[in-house]
């Protein structure tokens, strides 16, 4: 007997998959949001294409009909036939291309930390030493040679504890850059009479 999905369930608005992106990502995503409704595997297989357009629909109507076992070779086939779309793994060494230019150490922290969360099983040592590497602030550099952080956590809460002094230097060092200026200004004034 084919088992059929209730009238009385609501289906969770779902993703759609054209055949570009992360094939990873739309399984996880599908699998989450039906999860959420405790469905059998069956119905899984009928509401799974659903969410395919384009490319990846005319890909899952060519299989072969019963070749579809359970909801786990579907996804193995899906992954399988879209692995070329999943991206390279991102590693430490993006870390270390990271150098802090002009800009604040919360900017530089902000855009090393986007970084890191495309790191899988990132190495807080390594961060470290790109963050060492990186910052022009040599007092955080300091302070992470003398209290090494044990998570990637506590190394963005150690430099987020710097992010105020390093903005009141910013400051400092501009009021005084335009004194400086206004200075000059005055004694060109005085020159000029």
């Amino acid at each position: 007997m084919e088992e059929t999905i209730p009238y009385s369930m609501k289906l969770p608005v779902m993703p759609t998959f054209n055949g570009e992106g992360d094939p990873r990502d739309h399984t996880s995503r599908f699998t989450a949001s039906m999860g959420l409704l405790s469905i059998s595997d069956a119905i899984l297989c009928r509401i799974f294409p659903t969410t395919l357009t384009d490319t990846a629909q005319r890909w899952y109507n060519k299989l072969k009909p019963g070749s579809i076992k359970s909801f786990a070779s579907l996804s193995t086939k899906f992954l399988n036939r879209y692995l070329t779309n999943v991206p390279a793994k991102t590693t430490t060494s993006i870390l270390r291309s990271s150098i802090q230019e002009e800009e604040t150490l919360r900017s530089y922290i902000e855009r090393l930390n986007k970084q890191a969360m495309k790191i899988d099983n990132l190495n807080v040592d390594m961060a470290t030493e790109a963050l060492q590497e990186g910052t022009r602030f040599r007092k955080l550099v300091d302070k992470l040679l003398v209290n090494k952080p044990t998570t990637f956590s506590n190394l963005m809460g150690i430099a987020q504890k710097y992010f105020e002094l390093d903005e009141g230097e910013g400051r400092f060092v501009e009021k005084k850059r335009k004194k400086k200026k206004s200075k000059e200004k005055s004694k060109e004034k005085l020159k000029s009479k």
